[in-house]
């Protein structure tokens, strides 16, 4: 029984020699870093052309010639279709020839109304007839001029409907036009979110197309009317499209950047502590632990931005803060290292 006593006695006092002997422990340290952190609002939407015409005939008529290329760039004012004119230029004939009749009958009717020869009544009606003859003139070269059909914008064609021989019915479709620089990104978010949105917000869009690559423009309009099905905004933004990458009808994924913080402060996710409903980080303050109450706001990326409780330049615990306490002394290694 004295044994045994002697034996556990001497079994502590190894323990506390032992204890009193071994390092104390080792815990990776990282220093906060500084980074752009955006608040976004995140949402889908389609990319539409900043205009889109559908190019028709305002006459009925025979298509005589094309004057363009699918796909080609056009500008405005450009020739695109001829229709047939010999029916309409018979016509203007007629009508100038009309015209002509028209006013030499006012001139005869003048001479004989100042002789004393006519009424004023035959005269207002030979006016009456100039008239009528000029408007059917300016009818028959308005007829004429919708035959050669052009461009009403800069922009790029797309395909044709028609052929040159095909007899056209007014208004039947023949080529659209677009313009591809900028685009229209059509997009809508929840009436929770109508209040933190503006014109002239930067938006960034992302599609498949292009995958890891952004594209930035802005809010040109907003609807002031919100859906009362979906409860929702529809919203209008504009991006640049240069080089023509972009195409109208593809399916985006868009961010609205409610707000930007250029110089956040970003730790490592793995050092945020969670005790509670609260939120703690531990430091190594003159080689000790300290354990310091902290506010995050934005998680990305395997990091989280500390909006209150840190100035920058503390060091971190980032590995080993499960084992240590405050007061506690401890070694430092830099995060990663051996």
């Amino acid at each position: 029984m004295i044994v045994s006593r002697t034996a556990g006695m001497l079994l502590s006092f190894l323990m506390s020699v032992y204890a009193l002997a071994a390092p104390p422990p080792l815990v990776e340290v990282s220093e906060p870093q500084r980074g752009l952190v955006r608040d976004e609002l995140i949402t889908f939407g389609s990319l539409r052309s900043d205009e889109s015409v559908m190019i028709r005939p305002e006459i009925e008529g025979r298509l005589a010639a094309l004057h363009f290329r699918e796909g080609q760039a056009v500008k405005g004012g450009d020739l695109l279709v001829s229709l047939d004119g010999a029916i309409v230029r018979a016509e203007l004939a007629q009508a100038r020839a009309n015209l002509d009749l028209a006013e030499k009958s006012y001139e005869r009717a003048k001479l004989l109304f100042a002789r004393g020869a006519s009424n004023a009544q035959a005269q207002d009606e030979a006016l009456s007839q100039q008239q009528a003859a000029r408007a059917s003139l300016e009818l028959a070269q308005a007829r004429l001029e919708k035959t050669q059909i052009r461009a009403p914008y800069d922009g790029t064609l797309g395909l044709r409907q028609v052929s040159v021989g095909d007899y056209l019915s007014a208004g039947q479709d023949m080529v659209n036009l677009e313009v591809l620089d900028p685009l229209k990104v059509d997009f809508r978010i929840p009436q929770k979110a109508v209040s933190q949105v503006g014109i002239g917000q930067s938006v960034e869009i992302s599609l498949d197309a292009y995958p890891g690559e952004q594209f930035r423009g802005e809010i040109i309009a907003l609807n002031p009317r919100l859906d009362e099905v979906g409860r929702s905004q529809a919203i209008r933004a504009q991006i640049g499209n240069r080089d023509h990458r972009l195409k109208p009808g593809q399916f985006v994924k868009v961010s609205v950047i409610l707000a930007e913080r250029p110089q956040a402060l970003l730790i490592p996710e793995e050092a945020v502590m969670p005790l509670g409903q609260l939120l703690f980080v531990n430091l190594v303050v003159d080689g000790k632990v300290e354990r310091r109450q902290i506010k995050i706001g934005q998680r990305l990326r395997g990091k989280a931005e500390v909006r209150e409780g840190l100035q920058g330049n503390e060091q971190v615990i980032t590995a080993g803060w499960q084992k240590v306490s405050p007061g506690l002394e401890v070694r430092t290694v830099a995060r990663g290292g051996a």
